[in-house]
């Protein structure tokens, strides 16, 4: 079951967010709207106010407005209409146009009952409280305190204008923005469906490459690629380099086998068993083989991968002493004074914090390469250490065997890491042990080198980077 693409992912997270992010701009934009309707009303009432303030006169009985500048406070069921109010709630004055509102039958006594239960009599002079309320519809209410000069009343001046309008506004406005939302979504789900493929594009790049790449029209990943893609495209290169390596050396290996085995099968073959030679002869051809596949073989196994980008950290203190442990047991013919006991070999200078980072083989390899080679040259002690150092901000493994043989003889150290070399022309062998010791180093990007120890013999001292600063313990 494959996961869905990324495109759809990416579209669906939209789809998602989009409606949520819309809405909620809807729904503050309409609120925006709904408060500045309100405001305007206000507004709009406190100079109705003062116009009917300015129309207004006491003549000592009750009040008179001779001239209303507003035509609608005239007009029967305009939707706006005027009142003056007493401290008590009581209706003292009201516009022509209250004579009829709606379908109420007795108009006067509707608003005064409103009056009453909203509190629209209270107000202190010169204080105006505005309200939202009901009759035979929804009604803005907008009531002010006033006093008429030093000796007459104090009232209240009322003006209700009916919410059609406004309503009607704001529902026009929803309309508005119900459909501006609606395009503006689907304009901006077209807008992303196309960023999206924009932005997907060099992943498609990838895609063709990698076609072509299995196709056989290419052999890496060609560029440019955006700079987030491009440790991706170099690993994928840097694996493909890797993997037509390793085909080649399988490849030379397998070569190279069939050439150097075709010529003691041959002998092998075209020898008679009559011969009083042909056991020592035949012996001497299948070490020869041996020697020759184990060389081959441990050289086609390294890949020439650095051990900073895949070795993994191997504690190198037990795998050392187990090598060690095995390899004093085993019998050996000492090319210095012939046969005798087993060597004391001193791994005490082993740290036990040292770290290798890489295969836990190559390390048994390389390891026991040298240690066998010490000893078939020493006389009775071999000294192991390992330690780590630190250069540029990285840590490196430094490993030294030494025996108190005779050494390797002046002009020699650099000649004996060459493959099938000698410093002794007398032992049995292909001399391959050390040299797959430098093919093991190179591979890990290490350094080898010769010298003489302090117990008389030959020193090998091996270094190989390790892994960041602070990082093998």
């Amino acid at each position: 079951m494959t996961s869905p693409s990324i495109h759809l992912r990416l579209l669906a997270a939209s789809i998602t967010i989009l409606p949520l992010f819309l809405g909620v701009t809807a729904w503050a934009l309409d609120r925006a709207f709904k408060n500045y309707q309100l405001e305007t009303q206000q507004e709009s009432m406190r100079l109705q106010q003062l116009l009917l303030a300015k129309a207004a006169n006491w003549d000592g009985l009750q009040w008179q407005f001779d001239t209303l500048d507003e035509p609608r406070l005239s007009l029967l069921g305009s939707g706006l209409y005027a009142y003056v109010v007493s401290p008590e709630g009581e209706i003292l004055w009201h516009s022509p146009s209250a004579d009829l509102i709606g379908e109420l039958s007795e108009p006067s006594f509707a608003v005064a009952q409103m009056v009453l239960e909203l509190n629209l009599y209270t107000p202190d002079v010169g204080s105006s409280a505005f309200s939202e309320c009901e009759l035979d519809a929804p009604y803005f209410c907008s009531s002010t305190g006033v006093a008429w000069g030093s000796d007459g009343p104090e009232s209240n001046f009322l003006i209700m204008e009916t919410q059609e309008k406004v309503i009607a506004a704001r529902s026009a406005y929803r309309n508005y923005l119900l459909w501006l939302s609606l395009g503006a979504a689907v304009l901006l789900l077209l807008a992303q469906s196309l960023i999206v493929r924009w932005g997907l594009l060099p992943l498609r790049r990838i895609v063709v490459g990698i076609k072509r790449l299995e196709r056989g029209k290419a052999d890496r990943l060609e560029g440019p690629y955006p700079e987030e893609l491009v440790p991706l495209t170099d690993n994928i290169n840097v694996l493909l380099a890797s993997e037509k390596r390793r085909r080649d050396r399988v490849r030379n290996t397998m070569d190279r086998l069939t050439h150097v085995l075709k010529t003691p099968l041959m002998l092998i073959r075209n020898s008679s068993d009559d011969d009083r030679s042909f056991r020592a002869m035949v012996q001497e051809q299948v070490s020869r083989m041996l020697g020759i596949v184990e060389g081959e073989l441990a050289k086609a196994r390294l890949d020439g991968a650095t051990a900073d980008i895949l070795g993994k950290p191997v504690a190198v203190l037990p795998v050392l002493q187990r090598i060690a442990d095995a390899y004093v047991k085993l019998p050996r013919r000492n090319l210095v004074q012939g046969d005798q006991e087993a060597p004391v070999i001193d791994t005490q200078g082993i740290d036990a914090n040292v770290v290798f980072y890489g295969e836990e083989r190559d390390l048994q390899d390389l390891f026991g390469s040298i240690l066998e080679n010490s000893l078939r040259y020493c006389r009775s002690q071999i000294e192991v250490c390992a330690h780590s150092t630190e250069n540029e901000g990285r840590t490196a493994m430094e490993l030294t065997v030494g025996d108190d043989g005779d050494g390797i003889p002046p002009g020699f150290e650099q000649a004996i890491l060459q493959r099938g070399a000698r410093a002794d022309t007398v032992n049995i062998g292909q001399g391959l042990g050390l040299s797959i010791v430098v093919e093991i180093i190179s591979a890990y990007g290490g350094s080898l080198k010769v010298d003489r120890c302090q117990l008389g013999g030959a020193l090998f001292v091996v270094t190989l980077p390790g892994g960041p600063s602070g990082s093998s313990g």
